[in-house]
């Protein structure tokens, strides 16, 4: 009788099934081993994001206002209330970044219900935290300077800032997921925008509903959208 090494692992209810383990082996064996590990792609990532939102930030806030983050200090109707969205904002941008690139031990990364959640809660969080009650005043007083009401400014910042983010991601997790590839860049995408969203709160002092919709919260949308549909390819291995 024949006795297949296989057949001897048990199947376990809670794990992935043996199918999967085959694709796994199967694509490790046949994708060209990389010369910088996940966990450091990660890592570098992880640090790029920050660096990437902090310089667009200061490069657009002194070439519009002159001055920093005039979001933190113009037309602020509390400060408390300001200090608290921004704690807020900084926890849901860091806690969604975390769960979408986690790879955890088995290289299978965060499980279906936390991607979901993240893909699908980041915006709408997002859109509570700044349409529900505005932080700034309805006159800012950023002197000379006209905010735009479609967001113009708010929307170029934020596509520069998410389209770096998101290809980062992307390359941190290059040929890395080989399950729930398109969930995991929905989760990609829905954190990338978590960090346009924070960066634009940071930048500007608009308290107008169409300006904040439409500048703040539909490029995280659009990136979500983006991560969820062009992302997977370069995911799967």
């Amino acid at each position: 009788m024949t006795f297949h090494a296989a057949s001897a692992r048990p199947r376990s209810s809670e794990g992935p099934p043996d199918a999967l383990y085959g694709r796994i082996r199967a694509s490790i064996e046949t994708t060209p081993a990389s010369r910088m590990s996940t966990r450091t792609r990660v890592v570098l990532a992880m640090a790029a994001a920050p660096l990437v939102a902090v310089t667009v930030l200061l490069i657009a806030s002194q070439v519009v206002y002159q001055r920093y983050a005039v979001g933190l200090e113009v037309g602020a109707q509390s400060t408390s209330q300001l200090g608290w969205v921004l704690f807020l904002l900084v926890g849901l941008t860091l806690g969604s970044t975390l769960v979408a690139l986690w790879r955890s031990r088995s290289g299978l990364g965060s499980r279906v219900l936390p991607l979901a959640l993240v893909a699908g809660l980041v915006g709408p969080i997002y859109a509570l935290l700044v349409l529900e009650n505005p932080v700034h005043a309805h006159d800012p007083g950023v002197v000379s300077v006209e905010i735009s009401p479609w967001g113009v400014r708010c929307v170029l910042i934020a596509t520069i800032v998410g389209m770096f983010v998101l290809a980062s991601f992307a390359a941190a997790l290059r040929r890395a997921v080989p399950a729930a590839s398109r969930l995991r860049g929905a989760a990609l995408g829905a954190a990338t925008g978590a960090w346009t969203g924070l960066t634009v709160f940071l930048f500007c002092p608009s308290s107008d509903y169409q300006h904040l919709l439409v500048g703040h919260v539909l490029p995280i949308v659009a990136f979500t959208i983006l991560g969820g549909t062009l992302i997977p390819r370069a995911l799967r291995p």
